[in-house]
C-alpha cells in the first residue's frame, strides 16, 4: 500500500469517527500514544522490524494515535471522550466486518481498516499491514496492540 494510501485510510478512520464531542477530554500531551505503547512493543507483537513513529491526534475529535514504521505501515489509535456516537457512526459503513468476540464491549474487524473496539465510552483501532499475515493473524495482532494501549490507559 502507498504511504499517501496509508495516510488516507488514517485519516478516513478519524474523520469516520469525527463526531460532536462534548467537552472534558485529557489533554493530548497526557495522551501520547507512541510513548504509551513504543516501536519496540510494537515490533514484538507484530514481528515486524518498523522503523520510525508518527503521533497521530486529532484533538476536535478526542483523537489519539500513532503510526509505526516508515509512511505508518501499522498503526493504534483511540477516541475518547465519544467513543460509543463513533462506533454507531463507523461500524455501519462496514456491513462486511467480522465480530471479534472476547474484545471490549463489542469489536469487529475489517482487512482495509483494521480492528475496532468499544470499550464504555471509548473506541481503540489497530492497523497492521494486509499481506503481511493473513485475517486470523491479523486479528490476533491487532487485538494484542489494542489490549497493550488499553492496559496503558
Amino acid at each position: 500500500m502507498e504511504p499517501s494510501v496509508r495516510y488516507l485510510r488514517s485519516s478516513l478512520f478519524a474523520f469516520l469517527l469525527l463526531v460532536n464531542f462534548g467537552a472534558g477530554s485529557a489533554s493530548a500531551a497526557s495522551q501520547d500514544v507512541c510513548a504509551a505503547v513504543p516501536i519496540s512493543k510494537v515490533n514484538e507483537l507484530t514481528h515486524l522490524n518498523l522503523v520510525g513513529v508518527r503521533a497521530d491526534v486529532s484533538e476536535e475529535a478526542h483523537s489519539y494515535g500513532c503510526a509505526y514504521g516508515s509512511g505508518g505501515l501499522a498503526s493504534i489509535s483511540f477516541i475518547r471522550p465519544g467513543g460509543v456516537a463513533a462506533w454507531s457512526r463507523t461500524s455501519s459503513r462496514y456491513p462486511n466486518a467480522t465480530v471479534v468476540p472476547g474484545l471490549g464491549d463489542k469489536a469487529v474487524y475489517d482487512k482495509s481498516l483494521g480492528t475496532i473496539a468499544l470499550f464504555g465510552d471509548m473506541v481503540l483501532n489497530a492497523f497492521v499491514p494486509p499481506g503481511t499475515m493473513s485475517d486470523s493473524q491479523a486479528i490476533a495482532v491487532e487485538k494484542s496492540l489494542i489490549l497493550a494501549l488499553r492496559e496503558r490507559m
